[in-house]
């Protein structure tokens, strides 16, 4: 392959790249996340994960900004085991200061991230569209 070719590649692939990160919110603002993060909190809705769960890690970045009421509110519950305070009352930086709760996780038989919890009981499992978990709460 010659060089000119090489680069062209790798130019479309970024440009490519550049607009699917570009189309990632679907086209919702940040007030409407703010406010379905907040109908999540207030309708009792659960998102179970771990911080170093990639499919994790797309659900908030769907959130953006507002992924912070999901955290503040008590929707996120981090299910992993090492998330817990340490003798000093510290825990690990990769839990971004939040305590894990690993036998709510195993009570509720979560086994995939994420796992999103409504107040009937039916749970959704992997990442989904904001305007599902909306939908399937009530908002």
């Amino acid at each position: 392959m010659s060089a000119i070719f090489v680069k062209y590649m790798l130019g479309i692939i970024f440009i490519f790249l550049l607009i699917i990160s570009a189309c990632q919110n679907n086209g919702i603002d940040d007030e409407a996340r703010n406010v379905i993060a907040n109908c999540l909190a207030e309708k009792n809705v659960k998102e179970y994960g771990a911080f170093w769960c990639p499919n994790c890690a797309k659900q908030k970045k769907l959130f953006g900004p507002s992924y912070e009421i999901i955290l503040q509110r008590g929707v996120y519950i981090e299910c992993d085991p090492r998330c817990k305070r340490d003798e000093g009352g510290k825990l690990p930086i990769a839990c971004g200061n939040i305590e894990g709760e690993p036998e709510l996780c195993l009570e509720k038989n979560v086994d995939k991230y994420p796992d999103w919890e409504f107040p009937d009981g039916s749970r959704l499992i992997g990442v989904q569209d904001l305007e599902v978990l909306a939908q399937k709460a009530g908002c």
